[in-house]
């Protein structure tokens, strides 16, 4: 692990992302992230945050998410951890197509998608790592 890698570990709580935002600020403060990008940043990592916790881990209190971060070479690394049996990423609905356009949720990973340079899904779906440049 990279000494610059940081690791929070949340239960399966929305009121948690508390503590992330928490956790990324003294990230950018320590490492002289610009600041700038914070809010981006912020809302790629909540998104998949929310995800994990209630799809993933079923808003299960006994289960964690892990969120891992790494700043290198103006680019933010994220994975985000659940306990949950994942998800088949390869059937992911476009909220922007007119049948799911009024619908309230399902845009997560689209927001993602279009903030980030690159999400990448493993173990199932369990494990979604996002990559962000932060220049």
């Amino acid at each position: 692990m990279d000494s610059r890698s940081e690791i929070l570990i949340i239960k399966s709580d929305e009121r948690e992302i508390r503590k992330v935002e928490s956790f990324l600020f003294e990230y950018f403060r320590k490492w002289n992230c610009p600041m700038r990008n914070f809010n981006k940043v912020l809302l790629c990592i909540s998104e998949a945050i929310m995800n994990a916790i209630h799809h993933g881990n079923k808003n299960d209190l006994a289960k964690t998410v892990a969120v891992k971060i790494l700043y290198d070479n103006d680019l933010i690394f994220a994975e985000i951890i659940d306990e949950g049996k994942g998800f088949n990423f390869n059937c992911i609905t476009d909220p922007t197509k007119d049948e799911f356009i009024k619908r309230e949720s399902g845009r997560g990973l689209h927001i993602i998608k279009s903030l980030c340079e690159c999400i990448e899904f493993s173990n199932n779906g369990s494990c979604v790592r996002i990559k962000i440049e932060v220049k």
